[in-house]
């Protein structure tokens, strides 16, 4: 890519950057078009172009810098010591609320790149998707203590329903305002705290 993108002030930076996340979001590689991110983007065809210097590079462009983003986050997890299940969850949620508010379509364009089937990216983006560091299910049920809860057998479960209560969470959001994702943040840790009190041993309720 051309470095005269990084010249750009932040904000055109990412109006780039989430013009392509919601065109690819939306739409297959194949059928996503140039001038309707350069449209998006609010400058011309030729000078996405200049910036980039074909659909795949842009593309691939766009897939690492969500990689980072999540990669930077994924840090503050780098530790030896358990965790507490609702802590992490809690974290995580406003990460992603974060990530929402800052890039939309991210995280719908993550997830339908790791399905997209073209012969133009295939190399590079399996490379990619096997570098997606995410805090995914089986990785929280590394760092998480069990013994909170009133039936260690029951983590799994319990980690599969906050996802899925995550996921609705998070579902068709991409244009709310940040008071909109706040009280959304709001009603997700009034649900953890519900499920929480359902699931954790007494002594572990007594100071929350």
């Amino acid at each position: 890519m051309n470095e005269s993108y990084y010249k750009l002030t932040l904000e055109k930076q990412n109006k780039i950057i989430n013009a392509g996340y919601k065109a690819f979001a939306l739409y297959s590689y194949k059928k996503a078009s140039m001038s309707y991110i350069a449209d998006e983007a609010n400058i011309s065809k030729s000078l996405l172009f200049y910036y980039f210097k074909n659909k795949k590079e842009y593309y691939l462009f766009l897939f690492d810098n969500a990689i980072q983003f999540i990669k930077n986050h994924k840090k503050q997890y780098a530790s030896d010591k358990k965790q507490d299940l609702f802590d992490l969850v809690n974290n995580t949620i406003e990460f992603r609320m974060e990530m929402l508010y800052s890039f939309p379509y991210a995280y719908r364009f993550i997830t339908k790149a790791y399905y997209e089937i073209y012969s133009e990216l295939d190399d590079e983006l399996s490379i990619r998707k096997n570098k997606m560091i995410h805090i995914g299910k089986d990785e929280i049920l590394d760092i998480v203590e069990y013994d909170r809860l009133k039936n260690p057998c029951d983590m799994k479960n319990l980690i599969n329903m906050i996802f899925y209560i995550a996921d609705g969470c998070m579902r068709g959001r991409e244009e709310l305002n940040i008071t909109q994702i706040n009280e959304i943040i709001i009603d997700f840790k009034n649900m953890m705290e519900s499920l929480k009190k359902n699931y954790y041993k007494e002594e572990y309720l007594l100071n929350k």
